[in-house]
């Protein structure tokens, strides 16, 4: 599984008045999908406390590219395209479910990994490998 598609519906709360998405529900929609990848796999919030790390966005680079309204139906495509011995990068993209080759926003996101005091740390050696097997080229 070198990718990892999530399905997203637009509601209300991620939109403004005239129905379009706002550019930081981007974010979250990006997050909502990492996480999930994350639980599938077996290393979520859950595996990350009972290891003593956490991975926070260190950088985000978004592009906008169509608006994203009210009720449309999308779907967000992530890749690991990086691994470092403390961090990961992924590619991802967000698409119309029923057009998916209509790509509304990319965005490139580096994860960190720190320790319970925020500190860099290496990624535990069963994950980083386990890694290894999912990372994309770029």
């Amino acid at each position: 599984m070198n990718q990892f598609v999530f399905p997203i519906k637009v509601y209300t709360k991620d939109t403004d008045y005239g129905g379009v998405v706002y550019h930081s529900n981007y974010l979250s929609f990006y997050e909502i999908a990492r996480s999930e990848w994350a639980e599938s796999l077996g290393f979520g919030i859950a595996w990350q406390k009972d290891h003593g790390v956490y991975f926070p966005v260190r950088s985000a680079q978004i592009d906008y590219l169509k608006p994203a309204t009210l009720h449309d139906k999308l779907e967000v495509v992530s890749k690991l395209t990086k691994l470092g011995r403390a961090s990961m990068l992924y590619d991802q993209y967000l698409r119309f479910a029923l057009r998916p080759d209509t790509i509304i926003s990319k965005a490139t996101i580096k994860i960190a990994c720190v320790d319970t005091a925020m500190r860099p740390r290496p990624l535990p050696a069963a994950l980083f490998h386990e890694l290894q097997e999912i990372q994309c080229e770029h």
